[in-house]
């Protein structure tokens, strides 16, 4: 009798499954350690004396992605994080909470969480929610205009194998929950940050074009206006968005931009990248017409070999003039966000694998540079080596040194035509299991910051050493 039970229970099971609608679960994912060997690797020194930083940390991150597929024309997306948890931090709730003595943490994040889907009997997809929403790159780095996590929706339609055209819209920004006087000021019904966009890519034969272009309106109770000052004529924030201060009017943004990419040439690739953007016309804090307007340039070239990919990388970023930032003029290409950053070098830039850690600049605006790579050297089954050098100059007005709290929102280290970097990276990989790889991650930046700086950065050198372990499921 037992066992007729529980077959009548098992057949109920299978007939309630039937009857609701069948998914597939795909899940993915990664784990991640880094342990970390570092020397003064921020530069920053205060008026009390040199800040020490801590020369050696360890910290994990765990991703989850599970795929609800319901068919090839419909799924939902989530993402959870655990992370960055440093070991021995942490409190009890919070991003990052759970490092310390009893790992007992509340710190589970939600990355991603949208809807895929096809317009039924057309050839349009749409993707809402919260996603990963990155403008293009012909280089491959991440954009330094932005590149990251937001709520959005995205629509697109491939018109044939050679043109396509994406549109978006996101609000990275809506600063209060009900549409109230909170600030006192009776502005709160403008209080959202909006971007839309178009990208349009053009494929053909061993080569591609994309241009784009995005607007922004900037709300005036958005909180995340006020560019660049400290009502001083001092740099003081990086991010014409990350700032929580009232304007007094809304104001507008755009960027244009295209990506470039050669490979018909192969073994032989080259890729581009120009942009401009610009955002003002507003009264912030009792300073009239506050804008930012500026242009970025990023360029490689790659020699793919048997052994490795040797290859050439620069880029040109326009940076602030002294005699229009006393107008509150600044001359940088605005940000409003990016995840990973543009990352032409693993040390200065965020192009570890690990990423995120980043000694000098997360998007490299303000200045330019030039490097040379070996990728993916390989003499050894399943071990990898990468060994680059890069220069860098900054290119904002050199009369801007010195200046007040000039560390950036956004960047580590303000740099005028006065100041100058070297870097040397040499990094390894290799693959243990299919699934799990160890790396080993060596730079080393020399920063020659102008006497004007006085005590604002450190003059020693950086190094970094990390040993890391990532395993992909």
């Amino acid at each position: 009798m037992k066992r007729i039970v529980t077959l009548l229970l098992a057949a109920a099971m299978v007939l309630g499954a039937g009857a609701a609608h069948a998914v597939d679960v795909k899940v993915k994912g990664s784990f991640n350690f880094v342990y970390m060997f570092t020397d003064n690797a921020g530069f920053q020194a205060n008026d009390t004396g040199n800040r020490e930083d801590d020369s050696f940390n360890v910290k994990q991150r765990v991703r989850t992605q599970v795929n609800f597929i319901a068919s090839e024309y419909l799924q939902g997306v989530v993402m959870f994080e655990i992370g960055d948890v440093y070991w021995g931090r942490g409190g009890k709730s919070g991003r990052g909470a759970g490092g310390a003595l009893d790992t007992d943490g509340v710190n589970i994040e939600t990355k991603h969480a949208y809807l895929d889907f096809l317009i039924p009997d057309t050839d349009i997809s749409v993707r809402m929610g919260l996603q990963y929403l990155p403008l293009p790159m012909g280089t491959g780095y991440t954009n330094p205009v932005f590149g990251a996590d937001v709520a959005g929706l995205v629509t697109s339609y491939k018109f044939n194998d050679m043109f396509a055209l994406t549109a978006f819209w996101a609000r990275p920004f809506d600063r209060y929950q009900n549409d109230d006087d909170r600030d006192g000021w009776g502005r709160s019904m403008d209080d959202e940050l909006d971007m839309f966009g178009l990208v349009a890519p053009i494929t053909g034969d061993g080569w591609s074009v994309t241009p784009w272009f995005v607007y922004a309106n900037v709300g005036s109770a958005s909180g995340y206006y006020e560019y660049i000052t400290d009502y001083q004529g001092h740099v003081n924030g990086g991010n014409p968005f990350s700032y929580s201060a009232d304007a007094n009017d809304s104001a507008s943004a755009w960027w244009v931009g295209g990506a470039f990419n050669v490979s018909m040439f192969d073994p032989l690739t080259f890729g581009l990248d120009v942009m401009y953007g610009s955002v003002g016309g507003n009264d912030v804090g009792g300073l009239d017409d506050l804008r930012t307007r500026g242009w970025f340039l990023a360029a490689n070239i790659d020699y793919t070999l048997d052994w490795g990919v040797p290859g050439l990388f620069g880029w040109y970023s326009s940076g602030d003039d002294a005699d229009d930032v006393s107008d509150n003029k600044y001359g940088r290409i605005p940000v409003v966000g990016v995840d990973d950053g543009f990352a032409p070098t693993s040390f200065g830039a965020p192009g570890s694998i690990y990423g995120y850690d980043t000694a000098v600049s997360e998007t490299m605006v303000g200045t330019w540079g030039i490097g040379l790579q070996i990728a993916d050297m390989s003499f050894v089954e399943n071990l990898t080596h990468t060994i680059r050098v890069a220069y860098y100059r900054g290119t904002n007005d050199e009369d801007l040194a010195g200046g007040t709290n000039l560390l950036l929102s956004g960047e580590n280290v303000y740099m005028t035509s006065k100041d100058d970097a070297w870097e040397v990276n040499f990094d390894h990989q290799y693959q243990i299991y299919e699934n799990l790889s160890t790396y080993l991650e060596l730079g080393y930046i020399h920063l020659n910051m102008d006497e004007d700086w006085g005590n604002n950065y450190l003059d020693d050198d950086a190094w970094r050493a990390q040993v890391g372990f990532v395993y992909k499921f």
